[in-house]
């Protein structure tokens, strides 16, 4: 069930992204006065941070404004994503979120957080990347099958993600259920303090972007055990999928999308999207995504984003519901 439901996301999103831009999102006269705040909801060095700073100096040369990424970590992007809702809706304060902080947290604990959905304007969807299993080098697992005996083997045995809530965090517990095993999990600021304790050997396990996951593998620091999309990685092609390793249908990547506080002027929102498409359109940027496993999507305006999110919300809420995740 979780991988369907996904997997009609995925369909969806790309099927949306190729339409083209309404009329109404070709008007691009705001120009901002002073440097704009790209907020960044984990610490540098994860994807979400590398995306924001390749949107950054391309953004800002459109735009005749610096773009100053600002790194606020802390509870899978909710910090950040907070502070966002809290700035002036007057296109000075954007931010780059995910499924966590915009579908997932209102899902897990609809009434525990400061914020809500209707307190941000979507402006586009911007990157989608799948998600990899990657282990400490020491641990005695080369595939899921080995992994699943390692866990049932080792009690004491524990998985990090960049936070409570966030979508990789989501897609380990799903694994893991659908794998029948439990396995504590650990929550961290970001993706990078969450890679030095697997490298160190603190915790055993993570999934996480390919962007951070592939580079680690490839130099032999961690073992890559599966790749958590239908299709192969190229930056990983040896690495088995977990649909080819059993669980059939798994289909969950990550997607980053950019934000505004709620009430963002018409033109103002019409500006930072025309920008942001002709930045997502630049061969240089597609080919740094690529690079790092990101794949950009063009196209999504700010309607179709809104009804995409509403449309992932209801969908995490079934995983949840069916693998009875909660935040405890």
């Amino acid at each position: 069930m979780f991988s369907r439901t996904l997997h009609r996301a995925a369909g969806a999103l790309f099927a949306v992204s190729a339409l083209a831009a309404s009329p109404a999102m070709a008007a691009d006269a705001w120009k901002p006065a002073k440097p704009v705040r790209l907020l960044v909801g984990f610490a540098p060095g994860g994807s979400a941070d590398t995306l924001a700073r390749l949107l950054a100096d391309p953004l800002s040369q459109r735009l005749g404004q610096p773009v100053v990424v600002e790194n606020l970590a802390g509870a899978g992007g909710n910090i950040m994503a907070y502070r966002l809702s809290q700035s002036p809706a007057d296109g000075y304060t954007i931010g780059i979120a995910a499924a966590g902080s915009m579908a997932i947290t209102h899902v897990l604990n609809p009434k525990g957080t400061n914020y809500k959905p209707a307190d941000f304007t979507p402006v586009t969807l911007a990157a989608v990347q799948p998600n990899v299993v990657i282990v400490n080098k020491d641990v005695p697992a080369n595939n899921l099958a080995e992994l699943k005996e390692y866990f049932q083997k080792t009690p004491t045995a524990t998985y990090g993600t960049a936070g409570v809530g966030i979508s990789n965090h989501l897609i380990a517990e799903t694994m893991l259920y659908k794998l029948g095993v439990k396995v504590p999990h650990a929550a961290y600021r970001g993706a990078a303090p969450v890679i030095t304790d697997l490298l160190g050997g603190h915790i055993a396990m993570t999934m996480d972007n390919i962007s951070t996951a592939a580079p680690l593998a490839s130099q032999g620091k961690v073992k890559a055990i599966a790749v958590a999309s239908l299709k192969r990685a190229p930056q990983l092609p040896n690495v088995p999928t977990l649909d080819e390793q059993g669980l059939k249908g798994f289909d969950m990547p990550t997607w980053q999308g950019v934000f505004a506080p709620a009430g963002l002027p018409a033109d103002v929102l019409a500006a930072y999207y025309a920008a942001l498409q002709d930045v997502l359109k630049q061969p240089a940027l597609i080919e740094k995504m690529a690079g790092l496993g990101s794949e950009p999507v063009t196209g999504m305006t700010p309607e179709q984003f809104g009804q995409f999110l509403e449309k992932d919300r209801q969908q995490w809420a079934d995983i949840v519901k069916a693998a009875n995740i909660s935040l405890e």
